[in-house]
């Protein structure tokens, strides 16, 4: 035999035994339940002491926003609706103290101005970190937020804010000294304590450009800008590195509601823990064991703008009728229940350049018939722009009745929030705008009123479309006067400017009024506006 064939049989056995091993593999008879029971029994779970697991329930603070944001650069912010949400996230130097008109230290740990008034001096607290990973707050931070004010390419709508910086220099990563051209009078009232004063991310901004920057920003702040839910909502998470310790809130939800009464219902129903009140409602609201009622004199103010450089409204003759034929106290009445005061110029009550003495127009239906007939007219018709809110509503429909009886029709027009800001402000505005209801946010110094009216804000926020000279050389005098008498000389004989240009009906300066759950302890600015991040759960 071959070699081959003598191992042949040797492997066909192995092979067989190998399927045999593996084959199945017969068992034997399963027994029955007892005896199984008796064989193997089971011992019962031995008892635990680990509880179930708690479920924490995030702490969430909700708040109203009576509009969407729109820009919270702090360079273009459009509203106190951007203001508030920009607080809670982007720290300054400084900011005001919470319900008090002191200045308190943020990033700043020292911070001191010559006595010539020129160069302010600072050092920034060290360590502090960018929200998501961009690293250390350092002076050039502080150099590229102010600077960028002054920078035509960017053309920032704030530029007044810093109108005398000449620049920043930088001493070390941690020190350096903001240098004055001229001495800033409003520097710590309307500059470095509020949005001007804000101090941003160069590397991020940078990054993502200012475009993107509008809607999307990070801050070195206790919260961190987490979801904008464009018409409904912003969310804000707790910053979790924040240097000045655990944040009070692990959210905070801004919802946004634009009517005063809206907001009041969404309060009783538990959907808000704060929102602005009408101040019609603040009698109820006091009354209701429920909620707490804050109140406080608003630096607001609120009128009927007239732009003068519409064909309709050209003749002084025609704005002049306009403004006898309005019962302003009417408004009032109907509106707020004689609970403000009526108003007549630019500049609240207790700041520098109150003019008291300013000129009072009450109705006089048959001296606006005579303004009627010099301007050749006995019927005309005018078109007024409004937010859709039951406040402005209300205006709107006295107004109309009184205009009526003066031979002009007017047609109200009345807007979402969002598209009042779109189409009454900017190019547009001076060809598109005859008469519309305004009312601006304000800090505690009088530039931070007459800034808005200038030459240069015509196609910005000058609704009026007017522009004078003289008023715009006088609010530059106004900026570099350190004394308080001169100030209130300035400011006065801007307002008199105003006034012969018959272009506003003025209203009033309201109040601020707010409503809230007993669980919350609120804080404001000393003009009224909420900052979310002092808020702290009640004692």
């Amino acid at each position: 035999m071959k070699k081959e064939t003598l191992w042949l049989p040797s492997l066909i056995v192995i092979i067989s035994m190998l399927i045999a091993a593996c084959g199945p593999q017969a068992t034997e008879a399963p027994k029955a339940t007892e005896e199984l029971a008796e064989e193997q029994p089971t011992a019962a779970p031995a008892p635990t002491d680990t509880p179930e697991p708690e479920v924490v329930e995030p702490k969430i603070l909700r708040v109203r926003l009576y509009s969407d944001i729109s820009n919270l650069d702090p360079a273009f912010q459009v509203s106190e609706n951007d203001s508030v949400v920009a607080y809670a996230v982007m720290d300054g130097l400084v900011r005001y103290c919470p319900n008090s008109y002191d200045i308190c230290n943020q990033l700043a740990e020292s911070i001191e101005q010559s006595e010539d008034g020129l160069e302010i001096r600072f050092k920034l607290k060290e360590g502090v970190q960018w929200h998501k990973g961009y690293g250390e707050v350092t002076t050039e931070d502080v150099k590229y937020s102010f600077e960028r004010f002054t920078d035509p390419d960017l053309d920032a709508v704030y530029a007044d804010d810093w109108a005398t910086l000449d620049h920043v220099e930088i001493i070390d990563k941690y020190n350096g000294v903001i240098h004055l051209k001229e001495s800033f009078a409003p520097l710590w009232t309307s500059t470095l304590p509020v949005g001007s004063g804000t101090i941003i991310c160069k590397k991020f901004v940078e990054e993502i450009g200012v475009d993107k920057f509008a809607t999307d920003i990070i801050g070195t702040g206790p919260y961190i800008f987490d979801e904008w839910k464009p018409g409904q909502m912003v969310i804000l998470k707790k910053n979790p590195d924040y240097y000045g310790g655990e944040p009070a809130w692990d959210e905070i939800h801004m919802i946004w509601i634009e009517d005063d009464k809206a907001a009041e219902v969404a309060l009783e129903a538990g959907d808000l823990d704060w929102t602005r009140i009408s101040i019609t409602s603040v009698d109820r609201f006091e009354s209701d064991p429920s909620f707490l009622v804050w109140k406080m004199p608003s630096l607001r103010y609120r009128w009927i703008a007239m732009n003068i450089q519409h064909p309709k409204l050209q003749d002084i003759n025609v704005r002049k009728a306009i403004i006898y034929a309005i019962d302003v106290p009417s408004i009032l009445a109907a509106t707020y229940l004689g609970q403000v005061e009526q108003e007549y110029a630019l500049i609240p009550p207790g700041l520098i350049g109150y003019w008291a003495d300013a000129p009072r127009y009450e109705r006089d239906v048959e001296k606006a018939k005579e303004y009627m007939a010099k301007a050749g007219l006995e019927t005309l018709d005018l078109r007024l722009d409004l937010q859709d809110t039951t406040e402005y509503r209300t205006w709107a429909e006295i107004i109309q009745q009184n205009l009526k009886d003066i031979g002009i029709n007017l047609e109200l027009n009345t807007m979402e929030s969002s598209a009042y800001w779109d189409t009454s402000f900017g190019e547009q505005a001076v060809e598109n705008n005859e008469l519309l209801t305004s009312n601006y946010s304000m800090n505690p110094d009088p530039a931070w009123a007459t800034m808005w009216f200038t030459c240069d804000q015509v196609t910005v926020w000058n609704t009026q479309s007017w522009c004078n000279e003289e008023y715009d050389e006088l609010h530059r005098k106004g900026l570099v006067t350190t004394d308080d008498a001169e100030r209130e000389k300035i400011y006065i004989e801007m307002q008199r400017i105003w006034d012969e240009a018959a272009q506003t009906i003025w209203i009033t300066h309201g109040a601020q009024t707010y409503a809230h759950t007993p669980n919350i302890s609120p804080a404001t600015s000393p003009h009224g506006t909420p900052h979310y991040e002092f808020f702290l759960p009640a004692d």
